[in-house]
C-alpha cells in the first residue's frame, strides 16, 4: 500500500488529534492546527510519484535518556535510509508503507508521523524548500 492510500483511508479529525498531541511544546496550538489542516488539504490535490522500491517505516527507538517514533524512508535499491523532511510530498505520498510498522501504529498514529516529519520545516512545499535554500548562503 503507498502512504496516499493510507491517507485516504484515514479518519481526518483523528490525523489532527495524533498531530497535535506530537506538537504538546507548540507555542500556539491553533495555528498548528490550521497548518496541519492547510498541508493536509494541500496533500490531498497532489498526484502521488509512487514507487516500488522505497518503503515509509516507523520503529520504536529506546535509548537510555529517551524514548521515541523513528520515521524513516528504506531504499530497497541499495540498503540506505533517508528522511522526510526534505522530501518532496508527491515523492512521499507515493512510497510503500512498511505493513509491520502500520499495524503496529494503527493508519491515523502512522499517518501523524510520516506528517510529523514531512512538515519538520513547514507546513508547505515552498517554505521547505526555501529553508534549505537557506543552507546554501
Amino acid at each position: 500500500m503507498y502512504f496516499y492510500e493510507v491517507i485516504k483511508k484515514c479518519d481526518i479529525e483523528l490525523i489532527v488529534r495524533e498531530f497535535l498531541l506530537l506538537c504538546k511544546k507548540s507555542p500556539n496550538i491553533n495555528l498548528t492546527e490550521k497548518a496541519i489542516r492547510k498541508a493536509l488539504t494541500s496533500i490531498d490535490e497532489i498526484r502521488a510519484n509512487t514507487s516500488d522500491t522505497e518503503i515509509i517505516k516507523v520503529e520504536r527507538v529506546q535509548t537510555e535518556d529517551d524514548e521515541y517514533d523513528n520515521v524513516y524512508l528504506f531504499d530497497l535499491s541499495d540498503e540506505s535510509t533517508y528522511g522526510l523532511e526534505i522530501n518532496p510530498w508527491a515523492n512521499t505520498l507515493g512510497y510503500r508503507v512498511d505493513e509491520n510498522s502500520l499495524s503496529f501504529y494503527g493508519y491515523e498514529k502512522f499517518s501523524a508521523l510520516v506528517l510529523w516529519e514531512m512538515t519538520w520545516f513547514g507546513f508547505d512545499e515552498k517554505t521547505i524548500q526555501n529553508h534549505v535554500k537557506s543552507w546554501d548562503e
